[in-house]
């Protein structure tokens, strides 16, 4: 199970795309593979399973080897004996959105989450998802510490103005699975611009999967929808990203103060809020070869290990 991974040199020799046009961290690419018509009829965010992306989509874009591990108390490098996770990108270019799932195995699975937004995030299964959709940069959120609680009038309508930031959990028990973070984060995350779902099955070792669409936006005007200017997405595009996710073994603390923290990028607590700390996503046309972005790591859970796990778990097919 590869990576697919490229140099920003190698991308610009191929797509001729400038790489100093983007404030980008890092120097790799995280391809998302484009959903065609069809496609999007044989994806369904609410059943629980990735089969549907594996048969779509193949192999999947990340695994947790492409992750930094950090937090208080955490494994200095990825330990899969803790939790492993594989994650599919995806794009669409018709409805502009974004597309991506987790599934995940964890030794000690723990999930209390109420239907409280706040706590969201603390909790197994949950899966943050940042975009900056013309990658851009700049400070986006002034969260504190997640909805913009005693900001300004003029903080209130630069939060999440350029960059979004989304929390989904695949367990949830009010029905709601995903969390627009910051001002106008009830319409974001709604029908038509956005949705997610998922599930959990087995217990330590359990399997849980996250699965999520959403609209990045370029001008997102949070108490005006008809004002807010969704980003524009194309082949060959270059958006900002980096994704979340963490482990809690302990049902009465919260993540956010303990628990291994896993980051796509080099960022941490403290970065949040900038978009100069985000990674580049690539939007691959359809027909596109994925071998060409194979990369050189490749993760301890290998597809026939996801397949014995199952199988102990009786997870249905």
């Amino acid at each position: 199970m590869r990576t697919r991974l490229i140099t920003l040199l190698t991308l610009a020799a191929l797509f001729g795309i400038a790489p100093a046009a983007h404030a980008h961290a890092g120097d790799e690419i995280y391809p998302f593979l484009e959903l065609l018509e069809e496609d999007l009829e044989r994806i369904d965010l609410t059943d629980g399973s990735v089969e549907d992306w594996v048969d779509v989509l193949g192999e999947p874009s990340l695994t947790a080897s492409d992750f930094v591990w950090g937090s208080p108390g955490a494994p200095a490098e990825y330990d899969p004996s803790e939790v492993d996770f594989r994650i599919w990108l995806a794009w669409h270019w018709g409805s502009g959105t974004l597309w991506a799932a987790m599934e995940r195995v964890d030794d000690i699975y723990v999930n209390r989450y109420d239907g409280d937004p706040f706590n969201m995030v603390d909790w197994d299964s949950s899966i943050v998802l940042f975009v900056d959709g013309d990658h851009s940069g700049g400070r986006f959120t002034y969260v504190r510490p997640y909805f913009c609680e005693g900001c300004t009038a003029e903080q209130l309508q630069e939060d999440n103005r350029q960059a979004q930031m989304w929390i989904a959990i695949g367990e949830a028990p009010d029905g709601e699975h995903l969390l627009h973070i910051g001002a106008g984060r009830e319409w974001v995350a709604r029908e038509p611009y956005a949705g997610a779902g998922g599930g959990a099955f087995g217990d330590n070792p359990a399997i849980s999967v996250t699965e999520l669409r959403v609209t990045p936006f370029d001008d997102l005007v949070y108490d005006d929808e008809e004002a807010s200017v969704a980003s524009e997405l194309h082949p060959g595009k270059v958006i900002g990203l980096d994704i979340w996710t963490r482990d809690n073994d302990d049902p009465s603390r919260s993540t956010v103060e303990w628990g291994i923290f896993m980051s796509l990028s080099e960022s941490d607590m403290r970065s949040r809020a900038h978009a100069d700390f985000f990674v580049d996503g690539l939007l691959l046309a359809a027909g596109e070869d994925p071998s060409l972005y194979d990369g050189d790591k490749d993760s301890a859970v290998e597809p026939s290990s996801w397949a014995r796990i199952k199988a102990a778990l009786r997870v249905r097919p």
